[in-house]
């Protein structure tokens, strides 16, 4: 279920150099792989799991994404002679059904955590539907984590400018889409205002729920403001080999998720934030709720309970609003007829060039020359079409 990540060649780059990430996935998949067997790299990029796959002995290796990065695969795999054991399939890996299941499927596909995007519903449909009985599912679990930090930057960014300005303006109405919106961070162990607790564990061999619904109670180790949530996960690929992105550990390309809380409460040393967190997938992306309270150290509480979420850090018009509705009646406007006319068109042996001259004499007042009306048929059958 891989959309096209959008990633440059430098992004792939620090990927491919990001360690201990890299070395420990290169051990579990040198221990995984025996010779002739058949692997599946899932959200392959640009494949160097692939090469990586076959320099240990894999017979068959089969590389699955959809961003176009994956065309730069064959020529890398013929400089290092392994052209003639890769397949590549250029599309999201739900729509793959293989002729033999594989040995071992070995996949990176989160995000700041683990619960990115379709991550955990693509390795649940890849386990259940190309792994072979007994097969080597890399990465095997995530544990995620959760801790109170400070970060006081990020506190500075989201009150500026919408709270305080140099020009005396009211711009407050901002700051609610500021202190709602996920952050990725980089923060040391000096930033953590308590010690971690568990959120969840992720095991790959046999979730299937992409959703996180977790509470827990955080305790403040000292006093000061608290500027929000941070959340990592770690990583065990194999047994025994292991690597994390939490602060003290290298810095790795996944970075860490942040949340604010609204208004930074100030804590002494003993008072407990509690926190529910829930992550529920819509769509590509997660919308993710974190409903926190403060508690002084007798349990008792020092304030409502706040509830703030990522959607209140996206902006919506109400027109917009109102066309999501379940009650909402569409019209038919120009761009859809045109769209309509072009799928309509798909077919009986037609080239893209009669394709767009038909579109142009039925819609000559929005498409008024060839050109026009051939880029708007490719960009159209493009959202259709991903090799």
């Amino acid at each position: 279920m891989f959309r096209p990540a959008g990633y440059s060649v430098v992004d792939y780059g620090h990927m491919i150099e990001c360690e201990p990430r890299m070395g420990i996935y290169a051990e579990a998949m040198r221990a995984a792989i025996t010779p002739g067997c058949t692997v599946i790299d899932l959200g392959a990029g640009f494949g160097v799991f692939a090469l990586l796959a076959c320099k240990y002995g894999a017979g068959h290796v089969i590389a699955i994404e959809p961003d176009p990065s994956i065309e730069q695969l064959m020529p890398m795999a013929k400089a290092n002679g392994f052209a003639d054991r890769i397949t590549v399939v250029r599309d999201i890996s739900t729509n793959y059904t293989p002729e033999t299941k594989a040995d071992v499927i070995v996949s990176d596909c989160r995000g700041s955590i683990s619960l990115y995007q379709h991550h955990v519903a693509t390795l649940a449909d890849a386990r259940a539907r190309l792994l072979a009985p007994g097969g080597t599912l890399l990465p095997m679990r995530d544990t995620l984590r959760i801790a109170l930090a400070q970060w006081v930057s990020n506190r500075r960014s989201t009150i500026r400018p919408w709270l305080t300005n140099n020009f005396g303006l009211d711009l407050s109405v901002g700051y609610r889409f500021a202190v709602n919106e996920e952050r990725k961070a980089y923060l040391r162990p000096e930033d953590l205002m308590s010690a971690a607790a568990e959120l969840a564990v992720i095991d790959f061999r046999t979730i299937t729920d992409p959703n996180l619904d977790a509470t827990v109670e955080l305790v403040a180790e000292r006093g000061g403001a608290v500027d929000g949530l941070l959340i990592w996960f770690d990583a065990e690929i194999a047994e025994g080999l292991t690597y994390s992105n939490a602060p003290g550990e290298p810095e790795l390309v996944y970075g860490q998720m942040f949340l604010a809380l609204d208004n930074a409460p100030r804590l002494a040393a003993g008072d407990r934030v509690t926190v529910r967190l829930r992550g529920i997938l819509q769509g590509d992306d997660y919308l993710w709720t974190w409903d926190w309270q403060v508690l002084d150290a007798a349990g008792t509480p020092r304030g409502p309970s706040v509830r703030q979420s990522t959607f209140l850090s996206h902006m919506f018009s109400p027109k917009a609003l109102a066309r999501a509705s379940d009650l909402n009646t569409p019209a038919l406007n120009s761009q859809m007829m045109i769209d309509r006319d072009c799928l309509a068109l798909v077919g009986d042996g037609r080239t893209l060039d009669e394709i767009a001259r038909t579109l142009q004499e039925r819609h000559p007042e929005h498409l008024p020359t060839h050109q026009a009306a051939l880029d708007h048929a490719a960009l159209c059958l493009g959202r259709y079409n991903r090799g």
